[in-house]
């Protein structure tokens, strides 16, 4: 008999996303009444929440007082933002510039402090050390993320692999391996694919175990076929954890290696992580999560082929510099393990709803040592859409919130070292960042129209204290992590996922152990219709409507000479006005990256160049793959060579460097510079072609896998481009 897995179930909405709408439409239309009634562009009397007269500076923050002199500070922001294209970002380099960063850090948080707070009234006073406490709380991540990432450890493991895998590659070092693949709900064909890539990993003493919680037959079948081994349970308890502490009961390998079901290992994933375990201190090796599909943010956008993924920082930055206090995060798959030392915790942690994070965290608690390998030998699939990315997200925000809920489960602020603490501590405020980011985002409009100045100076001592800053934390950024993050795409992802972000945290704090959201992240899932997405970024689309409104309310009312000429403006609103258009650009771009394209194709294509002869009956022609799925490819052929054949005519298509073949048919052809491309549709594939054909598409890191790393520039223009042709709306498929 057949067990159907039960489906994931989100909570019920107690209030529709319309009724929401209909709420903040009526606050709105509430302020413009306001608005109305007092017959001014702002809430509040200018006079009444302003100072009429600028703090003076104090002689330690005087200004020059020569014109050329005030712009020594940008034009030395800007040196070094252009001497770092001609920088390397290594490990010395990078403390000296972030050193440089911080040095303006502090002159411009000092300059906030002393001169700029707005005191004129209780409620100016109010919000204005409310904002400037945040500046001063992100200045303060700022120095943990300086401190932890101050010295990166790839190159050391690298060269440690180098040398660990001679052993292993000699048979001198051949510990017994059981390699476990949880799954849940995912499709066979993703299924297939990670077992096969399993069994071509070069490593004679290793078992594969499919842990199967969906009780599928036709997996079990699956799993019978391709000669693995399939361990199910009567129940789900505990999800993940509990799937992988069942199988701990059923297996014996001295190491355990976990992959997700869609994720892929190279052939040498084995060979480069299992040597480090010949140091009897180290407990675990993990490696990055690297995709072979794009972020649906920029698929969405028509700009993947330039655009880091969001995780690329993390896993090539962020844990690298973690693993030097061993303070790096278990992240679920793509890791080997040390039986005995697993075990001797207790096995997975099963009281969260993910078990990765936590169980790392528990092993350090007892002293073990995690060590990251920052090399990609996996690839898997990320979401395919919006709502998938944002469940899979909020269902990370929660895991690691409860961690700090775990008490003496997790003793975190007594048992692990100083910089393991402080760790943990950016992840706490990573994982509030959806409020700071919200408040940033809706701040500087609400000082706009309620006429509150957050902050109070002359437009030149922004542009002495301020716009330096600002200028060096955005180029060294993008510097330091060598293309990995830039800043303004990282508030893109940011601002989309601050309101959802904020309902979760709400929900967490009340509950933390609650069932909430999802609990698994679909895979495979594709659509062939366009999805505006607005259930979860109405409240992005709502507030550039307001920036809209307000604006040509405030400045529309000076041109159309309602309002007296500049009878409203204070020192320190123009900044505001700066800031509230950049926010509105910034939440435009989240709500069209949020549209989910139609998908045409059924698997993924890849710019794959190799040598094939197609045979269709007595006719042979050779040429080249312009580009090969799973599922099919695209043949350009020689010079001079067309083809008559009919739609579905059925020949074998040969690649001839990997030596394989494949039944296909002749979808559809088309004449490209002279030349005849054949569209071919796979119809037959043996278990052999599909083990050549997942080594051909995911056995490497090839260039159009590798991952992306644009300048600032670059990776601003296409963003800039795509807001003012909406494409994300008018598009009616996406690329891949």
């Amino acid at each position: 008999m057949t067990h159907e897995p039960p489906k994931p179930t989100s909570p019920p909405q107690l209030v529709s996303p319309w009724v929401w709408g209909l709420f903040v439409f009526s606050i709105l239309f509430l302020f413009g009444v306001l608005l109305a009634t007092v017959w001014r562009p702002t809430l509040f009397p200018i006079d009444l929440v302003n100072p009429d007269q600028l703090r003076p500076l104090p002689d330690l923050l005087q200004m020059p007082t020569d014109d050329l002199s005030v712009w020594w500070p940008i034009v030395l922001a800007a040196v070094v933002a252009v001497a770092l294209n001609f920088i390397p970002s290594n490990n010395v380099t990078r403390l000296i510039i972030r050193f440089i960063v911080i040095l303006f850090g502090c002159r411009y948080l000092v300059w906030r402090g002393w001169v700029t707070l707005n005191d004129a009234h209780w409620l100016s006073f109010t919000a204005s050390i409310g904002f400037y406490g945040l500046e001063v709380l992100y200045f303060f991540t700022y120095l943990l993320y300086f401190y932890q990432t101050a010295w990166l450890t790839t190159a050391w493991r690298s060269r440690q692999a180098d040398h660990y895998q001679q052993a292993v590659l000699s048979g001198e070092y051949c510990p017994s391996v059981d390699i476990f693949i949880p799954t849940y709900n995912e499709p066979p064909y993703i299924l297939r694919r990670t077992i096969v890539a399993c069994q071509a990993i070069n490593y004679r003493n290793k078992s594969i175990y499919v842990l199967d919680d969906g009780r599928r037959s036709e997996i079990a079948d699956l799993c019978e076929h391709l000669g693995v081994n399939y361990l199910t349970r009567p129940t789900n308890e505990h999800r993940k954890a509990g799937n992988l502490n069942h199988a701990l009961k059923y297996t014996t390998g001295e190491l355990i290696a976990v992959f997700d079901a869609d994720f892929i290992p190279f052939q040498n994933f084995l060979s480069r992580t299992v040597g480090f375990f010949q140091d009897d201190h180290v407990s675990m090796v993990q490696t990055p999560q690297h995709f072979f599909n794009p972020d649906y943010h920029s698929q969405n956008l028509g700009i993947e082929f330039m655009m880091p993924g969001d995780m690329e920082y993390f896993f090539g930055f962020i844990q690298p510099g973690r693993d030097f206090g061993n303070a790096i995060i278990c992240c679920g798959t793509s890791y080997v393990v040390r039986r005995r030392d697993l075990e001797a915790v207790g096995g997975y942690y099963t009281r969260c709803v993910v078990e990765d994070f936590q169980t790392g965290t528990r092993m350090q608690i007892a002293g073990y040592r995690l060590i990251y390998l920052n090399e990609i030998l996996s690839m898997g699939e990320s979401p395919r859409n919006f709502q998938d990315h944002l469940e899979q997200r909020l269902r990370w925000l929660q895991g690691n919130m409860q961690i700090y809920f775990c008490g003496d489960d997790l003793p975190i602020w007594s048992k692990l070292s100083w910089f393991q603490r402080s760790c943990h501590l950016s992840l706490l405020l990573h994982n509030i960042n959806p409020f700071i980011r919200t408040c940033f985002l809706v701040g500087p409009f609400l000082s706009l129209m309620t006429g509150i100045s957050l902050t109070v100076a002359t437009f030149g001592e922004y542009l002495f204290y301020a716009l330096p800053y600002t200028l060096l934390t955005i180029a060294t950024f993008s510097w330091a992590t060598e293309g990995r993050y830039f800043s303004v795409w990282g508030e893109v992802y940011e601002v989309t996922f601050a309101f959802p972000g904020m309902v979760q945290l709400i929900k967490i704090l009340r509950n933390p152990f609650g069932k909430i959201g999802s609990i698994v992240t679909n895979k495979g899932t594709l659509s062939n219709r366009k999805r505006l997405n607005l259930r979860y970024t109405w409240p992005l689309a709502a507030f550039v409507i307001a920036v809209g409104v307000g604006v040509f309310i405030r400045y529309g009312g000076y041109w159309l000479h309602i309002w007296p000429p500049m009878e409203y403006e204070r020192a320190g609103l123009e900044v505001m006005l700066a800031w509230t258009l950049y926010n509105a650009f910034i939440a435009l771009i989240a709500v069209l990256s949020s549209i989910d394209q139609p998908t045409r194709r059924q698997s993924d294509r890849f710019p794959v160049c190799t040598v094939c002869r197609f045979q269709l009956g007595d006719q042979t022609y050779w040429g080249y793959t312009r580009d090969v799925s799973e599922t099919g490819a695209a043949l350009l052929l020689t010079a001079g060579r067309f083809i008559e054949a009919q739609r579905d005519t059925v020949g074998t298509l040969t690649f001839l460097e990997q030596d394989f073949s494949v039944t296909a048919a002749v979808v559809r052809t088309r004449t490209e510079e002279e030349r005849c491309c054949i569209y071919l549709r796979f119809l037959e594939v043996s278990d052999e072609a599909q083990r050549h054909l997942v080594q051909l598409l995911y056995g490497g890191l090839t260039w159009w896998h590798k991952p992306k790393a644009p300048n600032g520039l670059d990776a601003f223009w296409p963003m800039l481009i795509r807001l003012f042709d909406f494409r994300s709306l008018f598009s009616l498929y996406s690329n891949n």
